[in-house]
């Protein structure tokens, strides 16, 4: 008899609730090339061949630290042998975080592409159809609705809808939450949320300066402001930053031409905007006291130390090419808890 496989349970109400099922990204191989010209030229493959072994390596590692942590991970992958042209490339499936959204006991897939649908099917065929809500029809709303700019804190939930006036599928979700019992507030700064600010745990809160009217919408909370944390931090980046039009970095490749014009060319729906999160605030927690972090700050830690929160480092090597830290690059499918109010 066929051991049948279980269905992976959707729920998600706080992002500090403990982590029990988690979905991480993928990259891609530089098999995928080797029919192609490009694959005898070192100036573009070097880098890629970098990017692509480093990138899982890395995502390994991060899935050995939530499986340490009781957590139970998952992973999506584009499935292609070798490419016949450029034309052929998908982007690999680096950001689920971009892509879904989970709210309460349900997985919104909304107005996502269909070739990243696709890299994400191997995956979404194991959650139960009850669970899974998708809505490929609100073209008039052209981002996917996401927990990259949906922050849920329990009854609350703060939804960044970019720089577009609300549309009939923000009044409608908004409806449908509500109903359900959440207390929904929109904004318009046009950025990921979690790229600029992390609920760590309830009462703490690690942000870069003037984000959010934090005494409004979190009033007595413990907010830690980033105030220094700049450009510095990644200067060689200024040097690449015209060519790429501000949206990717690989280190030591600011000067290689060959390897930046291929880029812009042939990955442009691989890279992201790396300037917004030049800040390390992009953060996974495991749970209230366990949170996983890009790399060491002494007053995020003093934060920490202070709220009772292990910190975990996790140095995702090529966070600025895939812009992507650690809360983008994985999507938490399950988390215990309930929907509880944290600030009546």
């Amino acid at each position: 008899m066929t051991e049948q496989k279980s269905n992976i349970p959707i729920k998600g109400y706080a992002t500090f609730d403990p982590l029990k099922h988690c979905l991480i990204g993928s990259g891609f191989k530089t098999e995928w090339f080797s029919d192609l010209d490009i694959y005898k030229n070192d100036k573009i493959m070097d880098p890629l061949k970098r990017i692509a072994d480093e990138t899982e390596e890395d995502f390994q590692i991060l899935e050995k630290i939530l499986k340490q942590a009781g957590v139970k991970t998952y992973r999506s992958s584009v499935d292609i042998e070798k490419l016949k042209a450029l034309q052929d490339l998908r982007p690999p499936p680096v950001t689920p975080r971009d892509y879904f959204a989970v709210i309460g006991e349900k997985m919104h897939c909304v107005n996502v592409p269909h070739d990243v649908m696709n890299t994400f099917q191997n995956t979404l065929d194991q959650i139960d159809k009850d669970c899974l809500l998708i809505d490929n029809s609100r073209q008039a709303w052209k981002e996917p609705m996401s927990t990259a700019n949906i922050v849920r804190i329990g009854k609350r939930l703060l939804w960044d809808m970019g720089v577009v006036p609300k549309s009939t599928m923000v009044t409608d979700y908004i409806k449908k939450w509500q109903s359900e019992g959440f207390e929904v507030i929109t904004s318009n700064r046009g950025y990921h949320s979690d790229g600029c600010f992390c609920v760590v745990k309830p009462g703490c809160i690690v942000s870069l300066h003037d984000v959010q009217d934090y005494k409004k919408e979190f009033p007595g909370w413990d907010v830690l402001y980033l105030q220094d944390q700049g450009w510095k931090k990644v200067y060689p980046f200024l040097e690449i930053k015209k060519k790429v039009k501000g949206r990717w970095w690989l280190e030591g490749e600011e000067h290689n031409d060959q390897f930046i014009q291929f880029v812009n060319t042939w990955l442009n729906d691989w890279v992201g905007y790396v300037e917004e999160t030049v800040f390390d605030v992009n953060m996974l927690s495991i749970d209230q006291n366990t949170i996983v972090c890009n790399n060491y700050n002494k007053e995020v830690f003093d934060h920490f130390k202070k709220h009772k929160v292990e910190p975990v480092i996790f140095h995702f090597r090529h966070r600025f090419f895939w812009d992507g830290g650690v809360h983008c690059v994985t999507q938490d499918l399950y988390r215990e808890g309930k929907m509880e109010d944290y600030f009546g």
